[in-house]
């Protein structure tokens, strides 16, 4: 019940705020064989009306740094509110999409899949922008106070022009908890760029505050990279 009061607290705190966020992120992440050969069924997918008339932003991201993660690749599904969740999950059971499960099962092993809710989104939505992600996966014991420390440093990093693509932070609503409770992100348009974002934003007096704010309350489980690989109905 605590951890509820929290997450409530949290809504309530960031409801506030102009970069609240709806709607909800699925992910599907596998260990791919023939990422060639998977990409090629994906798009043959979604060139189909049941992926013309999918209720959300489709895109596939490959891992460039995962730890000790078996995934090496990622479907999210960016669904702007429960109803298209709905929806979507529910034409799973479709049969152009039971096939293309049947043809992709050789070259795609599932490796996770969870449901996360948006608290913040914000920064620069422009594609060349957001083709690589940054994705911090943490234990967060007080949502409340973390949103509000998250909130402080990106404001103090887009002040500083150091926000190059988007960021969000969110809360998971479906999946194995054991793992992570909550994952910020921040996007660039290259590796290189990330890396240079990364090194300003660590040597930043706002994030030392941050970092000081949060030590007690979140633990990092896992920091990953993502490189956009194709993205469909955006």
């Amino acid at each position: 019940m605590k951890n509820y009061i929290y997450s409530f607290f949290a809504l309530l705190l960031i409801s506030s705020q102009s970069v609240f966020s709806a709607g909800y992120l699925a992910t599907y992440s596998f260990q791919v064989s023939n990422p060639a050969a998977y990409i090629e069924a994906v798009d043959e997918l979604m060139a189909t009306e049941w992926g013309k008339s999918f209720p959300s932003v489709v895109a596939v991201h490959q891992y460039a740094f995962n730890g000790y993660d078996d995934a090496t690749h990622v479907v999210v599904l960016n669904y702007d509110d429960p109803e298209s969740v709905g929806s979507g999950t529910e034409s799973f059971n479709d049969p152009i999409f039971q096939s293309f499960l049947a043809k992709t099962a050789s070259i795609a092993k599932p490796v996770e899949q969870t449901l996360n809710m948006k608290l913040i989104s914000g920064g620069n939505e422009d594609p060349l922008k957001n083709q690589v992600y940054t994705i911090y996966r943490m234990q967060v014991k007080d949502p409340g106070s973390y949103a509000a420390a998250y909130s402080d440093v990106i404001e103090a990093q887009a002040e500083a022009g150091n926000i190059i693509g988007s960021y969000g932070l969110r809360q998971l609503v479906g999946g194995d908890s054991r793992y992570y409770t909550h994952y910020a992100y921040f996007s660039a348009g290259s590796i290189g760029e990330q890396l240079s974002t990364s090194e300003a934003l660590f040597s930043s007096d706002s994030y030392a505050t941050f970092a000081e704010e949060v030590g007690e309350n979140r633990r990092i489980m896992n920091v990953s990279t993502l490189v956009n690989l194709v993205t469909y109905n955006n």
